[in-house]
């Protein structure tokens, strides 16, 4: 069967397919794209220190069959666990080796979250690829623009909006694959004098495979499905030539079948999870700069079901629920201006507010908390200095302090020099702190700890790039050193409620990216990148002695990423790509042993193919073959990735 797939791909991979047409000898470069998420303002790349990685409108095309976590997955620095796993599985987003509550998550520039979470990390299920217009990654302490949870980095997810300048303008998608899965996209979007819409919305549903691996082969687990409903709506005013008005609302449902735990299987256990995001955004220009205010507020209901059936295994708790909900709202103000042709400054504050209610309940014993004790609110101001001349030489400083009512005041700094001997090349290095507020679970559930600090973390990072006249060669290198202090951690205790979170610990991190991309031919691209990432945990014993050891459990030491794309023809597109990971450690509950074990996740390398046949200006055709060798590999310990799987479709435009 297996040689049958690879036989049927290699078949169609070698009939004229689709993708989009180059018109250039050259490759656009990095240095020359406009990012906004670096300092909150439009610039090249080559103007700042940072280190931004962007993902554009064409590369999700090309990856119009996968997640977002899937896209994300194969990006330098980046690994998500559960990416390749049955839908419905939270990704656990981990930048630089960083747990994943380091990572903070923007709609369009401004931050979403999860109020009810123990950690109040967003789930990125949430999100279309169909409805993204642009992914902007930057990596290393953001807490001076982006204030708590930008430890390891932000990324800043950019919807798409209307872009043609015309009154009506159709996409849309069909798709089917493996899994019994099918997707769909409808979007429609315009400018009619000063307004301009969007609205898109995305529906995938999939009968899935067993979220759990039964161990055995004998045991009948059954399927786990999922179906997601995705809406997104924006609308703006150009009310003046200087001022701008943006509003946005984002809705996102779906219901996924869950097991119980690595290698426990549960035949009716659901989740029922709910986004809704509402957003505005004004632009004033100035003589010499912008004056926004943006905010949103959003809302999270994630409902647990688990009605009484035949237990599988002793780890199988019938009945129980559990109900969460979570709103956070934000608001900010601030200003940029360019007071001489090498000083521009940038200078706000923000406001920020999570509330939950969590309601849960197993077997007949129940607990409830109330919004009026989850709260925890902040304020912050911030500023920021850019300094440079000629895009030679220049250096970003910066620096935030903020007002928690629970733990009061912290303090965060960044300074960001980059220095350009010649135009193609760019050292650049960075010194800054961040931090990571608790959570209002941390904080004021029956675990809670009123007394907890944030976490406080240092990060160094030297790198430099270089792109050829051409720009037919690019290539960067980054090293980077994190340390994090007073970590959050669970602590047990030996009278009620037996446990309490406390600040401990010390985690400390560092690590190696290497990116390229070449284009040798006007027809051939290709890109490639390597991560190298290492830390340690440093604890006291009882001794009072430091004892250290590694934790980035579930993350690989070492992966890479090849992709090759070929233009065939102007209509014909070609695409393969080669994923490594290295072997990684992962905790898990053994329900037969009652305790928790190490357990080591072999390497493994995924294979996959990928084609495009333009059939006219309306009208696209897809195919995405993946994990083509069919390879049985884990990325967590007791859960099933993804076998051979394909998708194909057809996309329009009017």
């Amino acid at each position: 069967m297996k040689r049958t797939w690879i036989l049927v791909a290699a078949t169609v991979i070698s009939s004229p397919l689709w993708s989009q047409q180059l018109s250039t000898d050259s490759l656009p470069s990095p240095l020359d794209e406009v990012v906004v998420t670096a300092n909150k303002i439009s610039q090249k790349q080559s103007s700042t220190g940072k280190s931004v990685l962007i993902i554009n409108r064409t590369t999700l095309e090309q990856n119009a069959g996968r997640t977002l976590a899937q896209v994300l997955n194969e990006q330098a620095g980046l690994f998500l666990a559960g990416a390749q796993n049955n839908p419905g599985t939270v990704p656990a987003v981990y930048m630089r080796g960083a747990g994943s509550a380091n990572t903070l998550i923007l709609i369009d520039g401004m931050p979403v979250t999860d109020a009810s979470g123990i950690s109040i990390e967003f789930d990125i299920n949430h999100f279309a690829i169909d409805q993204i217009e642009r992914v902007e990654i930057l990596k290393g302490a953001q807490s001076v623009l982006y204030g708590s949870d930008a430890v390891a980095g932000v990324i800043n997810i950019i919807t798409r909006k209307n872009a043609s300048g015309r009154p009506v303008a159709i996409n849309g998608q069909l798709a089917a694959g493996s899994f019994n899965t099918y997707k769909g996209n409808l979007g429609i979007s315009g400018q009619k004098g000063k307004l301009n819409y969007s609205a898109q919305y995305s529906r995938l549903q999939s009968s899935g495979f067993s979220a759990a691996h039964d161990s055995t082969g004998t045991a009948g687990f059954d399927k786990d499905g999922f179906k997601q409903h995705v809406l997104n709506l924006s609308l703006g005013l150009q009310a003046s030539k200087e001022w701008k008005i943006q509003g946005y609302y984002q809705l996102s449902d779906y219901k996924a079948d869950i097991d119980d735990a690595a290698y426990e299987d549960d035949k009716n256990r659901t989740i029922y999870n709910r986004q809704q995001v509402l957003g505005v955004k004004s632009i004033l220009q100035l003589p010499k700069g912008q004056f926004v205010v943006h905010g949103n507020y959003n809302l999270v209901n994630r409902d647990y079901r688990d009605p009484v059936n035949n237990p599988v295994g002793s780890n199988d708790y019938d009945p129980s629920s559990g109900k969460y909900k979570g709103n956070s709202f934000f608001a900010e103000a601030y200003i940029n201006s360019t007071l001489t042709s090498n000083l521009s400054i940038l200078g706000g504050v923000d406001y920020r507010r999570n509330q939950a209610d969590i309601a849960t309940d197993f077997g007949g014993f129940g607990s409830s908390l109330s919004k009026d004790s989850l709260e925890a609110s902040m304020m912050s101001a911030y500023i920021t200095a850019h300094l440079h001349k000629e895009n030679r030489f220049g250096i970003e400083m910066g620096g935030r302090f903020t007002q928690h009512q629970a733990f009061g005041d912290a303090l965060t700094y960044s300074l960001n020099p980059y220095y350009a001997p010649i135009q193609q090349l760019k050292f650049f290095a960075s010194a800054g702190s961040a931090f990571r507020a608790p959570s209002v679970y941390n904080l004021a559930s029956e675990y809670g700890n009123t007394q907890l600090q944030p976490e406080h973390s240092q990060q160094q990072e030297l790198g430099l790039q270089y792109s050829s006249k051409n720009n037919q060669l690019f290539v960067r290198a980054t090293w980077f050193h994190r340390t994090i202090k007073d970590i959050i951690l669970f602590a047990p205790l030996n009278t009620p409620p037996y446990g309490q979170y406390q600040n401990g610990d010390k985690q400390a991190d560092r690590g190696l990216e290497l990116e390229a991309s070449w284009k040798p031919i006007s027809q051939l691209t290709v890109k490639a990148n390597y991560t190298y990432v290492n830390g340690q945990l440093s604890t006291s014993t009882v001794a009072g002695k430091d004892t250290s050891y590694f934790n980035l459990y579930r993350r690989p030491k070492n992966n890479a990423n090849i992709n090759l794309g070929y233009q065939l023809t102007k209509a014909v597109y070609l695409g393969v790509n080669y994923r490594w990971v290295d072997k990684r450690q992962d905790l898990f509950y053994n329900s037969n042993t009652f305790s928790t074990e190490l357990a080591t996740l072999k390497a493994y390398y995924n294979l996959d193919l990928y084609a495009n046949y333009t059939l006219n200006k309306h009208f696209s055709i897809y195919l995405d073959l993946r994990n083509i060798t069919d390879r049985t590999y884990f990325d967590q310990v007791g859960y099933n990735a993804r076998r051979f799987n394909m998708m194909g479709g057809i996309r329009c435009q009017f």
